[in-house]
């Protein structure tokens, strides 16, 4: 059993004073509207549903202002509330892991989107290192949901705000994959730039700067 849903939400929970049901809707709505790590909402509802059958957790409670008993009963009360709000719908974004980042890397450049600082910025926290990547790059790939993929590429910190948005063939036109980004993610429309080709006479490729190691096909 797999204790990161589990973690996640205490950490959530840890500024709470009541476990109250406002909390509940609360964290069941992060469950599925802005999921932990990479997962679907049944593969969260899983691993909490198998931390209520093991208590082999407990015992690392101590930095947690909620007991061992109200923690559970909350839990209880989380995936009745859960299974209330059944069929799921998908949520507006969901990260899918870097494994096709390979893909991505020589995608089409769909948008330039100017990041805040992480702290300030849910898509910029979401960025992870690429593994392996001599230019460090930083990224998140994304099902919206609209149906479309799109990965958010950056460059390394302190330098790396200004990222790019890219999608791999086949997929929609980049206008309205890039209107699907904006309205399922929240960012802010006049932070997103079209990517633009330069005319043939002038040499080609893309206007505007891509992260090193981005290379588009042509």
């Amino acid at each position: 059993m797999s204790r990161g849903v589990l973690t996640a939400v205490l950490y959530c929970l840890q500024f709470s004073r009541e476990l109250g049901d406002a909390e509940v809707e609360r964290i069941a709505r992060t469950v599925l509207d802005r999921p932990f790590s990479d997962l679907t909402a049944e593969e969260q509802y899983a691993d909490l549903e198998a931390a209520l059958a093991t208590d082999d957790w407990e015992r690392d409670l101590a930095w947690q202002p909620h007991d061992a008993a109200s923690v559970r009963q909350f839990l209880r009360r989380l995936l009745a509330r859960l299974d209330a709000l059944r069929p799921w719908a998908e949520p507006p974004y969901r990260a899918l892991g870097l494994d096709r980042w390979h893909a991505y890397r020589c995608g089409t450049p769909l948008a330039h989107v100017r990041l805040r600082a992480p702290s300030q910025d849910v898509l910029h926290a979401r960025l992870r290192t690429v593994p392996d990547d001599p230019h460090g790059l930083r990224a998140v790939v994304l099902r919206l949901r609209s149906g479309d993929e799109v990965a958010l590429v950056a460059a390394p910190l302190p330098d790396g705000y200004d990222a790019v948005l890219l999608a791999v063939a086949p997929h929609r036109p980049a206008a309205e994959v890039t209107e699907a980004f904006v309205t399922h993610t929240g960012c802010p429309p006049d932070r997103v730039t079209p990517a633009r080709r330069r005319p043939r006479a002038l040499g080609g490729g893309w206007r505007g700067p891509l992260p090193p190691g981005v290379t588009p096909r042509r």
